[in-house]
């Protein structure tokens, strides 16, 4: 009986080591969007206002290719993206085209701990909320894949899907259809750039 405990316990802690290891190597989990996107909360006046100006000329630049805004008071950026960019029609595998674009946003993440970002998939409401849920599932664990894949910064992306929720536009025409259907991208300033703020890094970059 003593015997039989041990292993159980045994068991019990390997489970356990397993299951923090996967934590580890998926990064911290947030709940929602809204909680990735807010943390962490940069307390220090300084960090912050530099972390404000780096955002601020990146858009400068990411302005010219992308539709960019700045949210949290500048200190996050916000890329989307037409989903056909990445999907044919009804398909959850990559098109052939999706590299080219997602290597692109990849160098955002060749340094971990720079950034963290929140990947947000949304749809339009052709077919039924079961249907548009299931398929943004499907096509953000794809894209999510590709950055676990091709960076080396997977464990500091977390995913959200929302089916045909928040629409940026009136279901109305192809165009607005085509608007919804997207992907978010959500730059959220991490600890390797609070502490490049720190050391006055940032002006530098």
């Amino acid at each position: 009986m003593k015997k039989l405990f041990c292993n159980i316990r045994i068991t019990v802690l390997l489970i356990a080591s397993m299951c923090c290891l996967s934590a580890m190597a998926q990064g911290i989990a947030y709940h929602n969007l809204d909680e990735a996107i807010n943390s962490p909360v940069i307390k220090d006046t300084k960090v912050r206002n530099a972390v404000v100006d780096y955002q601020a000329r990146l858009v400068n630049e990411l302005v010219k290719d992308y539709n960019v805004n700045l949210i949290r008071n500048g200190e996050v950026i916000s890329i989307t993206i037409p989903a056909d960019l990445f999907f044919e029609a009804n398909a959850t595998e990559l098109s052939r085209k999706a590299d080219d674009i997602l290597y692109k946003i990849a160098q955002f993440f060749r340094v971990p701990g720079f950034y963290h970002a929140a990947l947000a998939m949304y749809h339009d409401n052709t077919g039924s909320p079961q249907y548009c849920k299931e398929l943004t599932d499907k096509r953000i664990n794809s894209i999510a894949e590709w950055f676990m894949i091709n960076t080396n910064s997977g464990r500091h992306i977390s995913s959200f899907s929302f089916g045909d929720k928040n629409p940026i536009l009136p279901n109305n025409s192809m165009n607005n259809r085509r608007m919804n259907r997207r992907l978010v991208i959500y730059l959220i300033p991490d600890n390797v750039m609070f502490d490049n703020a720190k050391r006055n890094l940032l002006n530098k970059r």
